[in-house]
């Protein structure tokens, strides 16, 4: 029976690790977004604990983890230019699709990807 509890953990909802790296980019890109595209990404567990119900995420629906992350336009232009971390991404171990467009990215883009 623990065992059942345990590994329904994940049953309903993504990893917290992913589920924090996730948070990490949004404090990033939008900061103070309590409209638009990344509004329902929540660090309050009592909302939407689920990140891949979020907008512009998409899960794997046998292992929960992230495979598409779409922030196309999510940066706040009043920003300025991003200069891309690439490590924001490792927390996200099954990524197959990854979508920048339209946020003033700046930075190294052709070796970046080998981290």
């Amino acid at each position: 029976m623990w065992l059942t509890l345990l590994s329904c953990d994940r049953c309903h909802g993504c990893f917290e690790e992913e589920r924090s790296g996730l948070l990490e980019i949004k404090a990033l890109i939008n900061p103070n977004s309590i409209f638009g595209h990344l509004s329902d990404w929540t660090a309050n567990k009592e909302d939407i604990a689920n990140c891949c119900e979020w907008y512009g995420i998409k899960c794997d629906s046998t292992t929960r983890r992230v495979i598409q992350l779409s922030l196309a336009g999510a940066r706040d232009f009043r920003l300025g230019v991003w200069v891309l971390n690439a490590s924001l991404f490792l927390p996200f171990k099954e990524l197959q699709g990854l979508n920048l467009s339209r946020n003033r990215l700046v930075g190294c883009f052709e070796n970046c990807w080998n981290i």
